[in-house]
Formats: structure tokens, C-alpha cells, sequence
């Protein structure tokens, strides 16, 4: 039976890869604008469809009205959900930032960690086929220093020198 590992810590940091994870709260933002002027354009036209007389100064004033109904759930509601974003992509974001560590100290000749994954990120079989890469890539290391040292004993001959006392051929 194998052994439990310990749970590994949660995240304690929320944004881990810059790139990415900005890119999908601008995605986000961009998205949840959109339904905001998707929202503001439906309500003026409502609005002056409604009321065909009203000038479209009365008309802004209208939807400055309905807003107070909308915009503090949007307040509210926007950084929960750019936090959830965060929260997701670190089930991704952390896994990969992880496995890029360890190449780049393969990469660097150190040999490195096997990395485990957190119970609930993605990608765990990815942590397994790391590992895999990176046992077999130490032993393909370990067998060519193997290789140069012998290499390096056969070779051991073109270093000696001829004593003083030896007798000339001829």
C-alpha cells in the first residue's frame, strides 16, 4: 500500500504568473465592461422608446436612477469575481510556474526536485511525466560523466613520461 503524502500548503501568494493571470483579469474586465454598455444602451433605448417626448439629457438622468439599482452589485461583485479568477488560474498558473523552476535548475546542471502538485490543481499527471523526464535525464547525465571519467583512465597512457634511466633503442 502506498504511503500518504502530507497535503502540500495552500498558495499564499495570488498572483503567480504575471502574464497570464493579468491577461485574464483584463479578459474579465473587458467582458464585464461590455455587459455594462450592453446594459446602459438597452436601458436608453428602452427608456426613449417608452417615452418618445423626453430629451435625451432627461433620458441620462432616468438611467443615472436605475443605476443605483445595478452598480453597487457591480461594485460588489467585480472584485469577488477578479478574485476568483485569481483563485482559478492558480489551479494552472502554479503548476506550470512550478515545473518551470525545475527546468530552468536542469537547464542551470543542478539536478533539481521532483515536483508534486497541490490536491486540487490541474495537471496532475503532468507533475508524473516531469519526474519521469527528469529521473531519466540525471541517469543519461550520470552515464556520461561515467563515460568521460573512463574515457579519461584509457587516456592516462599519453600522460607518462620516459624515465631518466632508460636505455636509447638503436
Amino acid at each position: 500500500m502506498k504511503a500518504k503524502r502530507p497535503p502540500r500548503p495552500l498558495r499564499q501568494q495570488l498572483l503567480i504568473d504575471n502574464d497570464v493571470q493579468v491577461a485574464l483579469i483584463l479578459r474579465a474586465v473587458l467582458y464585464g465592461s461590455a455587459c455594462v454598455i450592453y446594459f446602459v444602451v438597452i436601458q436608453f433605448f428602452t427608456q426613449s422608446m417608452i417615452h418618445p417626448g423626453v430629451n435625451t439629457a432627461d433620458l441620462f438622468f432616468s438611467l443615472t436612477d436605475e443605476a443605483m439599482y445595478w452598480v453597487p452589485g457591480l461594485l460588489v461583485l467585480g472584485p469577488l469575481m477578479i478574485y476568483d479568477v485569481l483563485k482559478v488560474s492558480n489551479r494552472f498558473a502554479g503548476p506550470i510556474f512550478s515545473m518551470r523552476r525545475e527546468m530552468q535548475n536542469l537547464i542551470d546542471g543542478k539536478e533539481g526536485r521532483n515536483i508534486t502538485f497541490r490536491t486540487d490543481d490541474h495537471w496532475s499527471t503532468l507533475a508524473m511525466q516531469f519526474n519521469n523526464v527528469r529521473e531519466e535525464l540525471l541517469e543519461l547525465r550520470a552515464k556520461m560523466a561515467d563515460e568521460a571519467e573512463e574515457e579519461e583512465e584509457d587516456d592516462s597512457w599519453m600522460d607518462a613520461t620516459p624515465a631518466d634511466d632508460a636505455v636509447p633503442v638503436g
